[in-house]
């Protein structure tokens, strides 16, 4: 992975920055903290889409590549994916105390605004218009997963074995109803073996 910086957020890619002596600088906790806090803050109808336009598109902590493989073994692991990846980030930047401040993060706006819903939904979630809310925030949340997942194929390697893994995938899960671990179990060593040949260490 990129060791890719920023100080302060900004609207705009960043380019890695770099020391006096040349090597990349290392996000700080409060960088960290900053950046998951806005994608925590941000993720509404889902966060996974706003964790890979912050991380690769405006801080360039991650290349797309990179994201695109971090994904799965956050999957893999239990507990929601962006925590897992705030949890692995903030643990090669800042350690143990970096992996508590981003999930700490990450959960501090969405904590305080969910109690806040909730209390709302309790006293008029049985009115008409709360359904139609809810009715129109779908196709919101639905298309922002869907361009996600098209980003991340585009940095899938090229070939035949990649586009038969993303379709067996896609039966195993979205067809055949599979449990994810056991798609990934089966699916995952051959794609390693497939990635193995294709890069002429197999």
């Amino acid at each position: 992975m990129t060791a890719h910086t920023i100080h302060e957020l900004s609207p705009v890619p960043v380019a890695g920055e770099a020391d006096e002596t040349g090597l990349p600088l290392v996000p700080t906790s409060f960088a960290l903290f900053k950046a998951f806090f806005f994608i925590g803050l941000t993720g509404f109808g889902g966060v996974l889409p706003w964790a890979r336009r912050m991380l690769v598109e405006r801080l360039g902590w991650l290349s797309n590549r990179e994201f695109a493989e971090l994904l799965p073994l956050a999957q893999l692991l239990p507990g929601p994916n962006v925590a897992n990846i705030a949890t692995v980030l903030g643990r090669q930047y800042r350690g143990a105390k970096g992996a508590a401040i981003a999930v700490f993060a990450l959960y501090l706006a969405p904590t305080i605004i969910t109690i806040g819903i909730g209390y709302a939904y309790a006293r008029w979630g049985h009115a008409a218009i709360t359904a139609h809310l809810f009715a129109g925030l779908m196709p919101a949340a639905t298309g922002l997963v869907i361009a996600t997942v098209l980003k991340l194929v585009t940095s899938l390697p090229r070939g035949a074995a990649s586009i038969a893994l993303v379709a067996a995938t896609f039966i195993g899960m979205a067809m055949m109803k599979l449990p994810l671990l056991l798609v990934l179990a089966v699916l995952g060593p051959l794609g390693t073996i497939a990635m193995l040949r294709r890069s002429g260490k197999g």
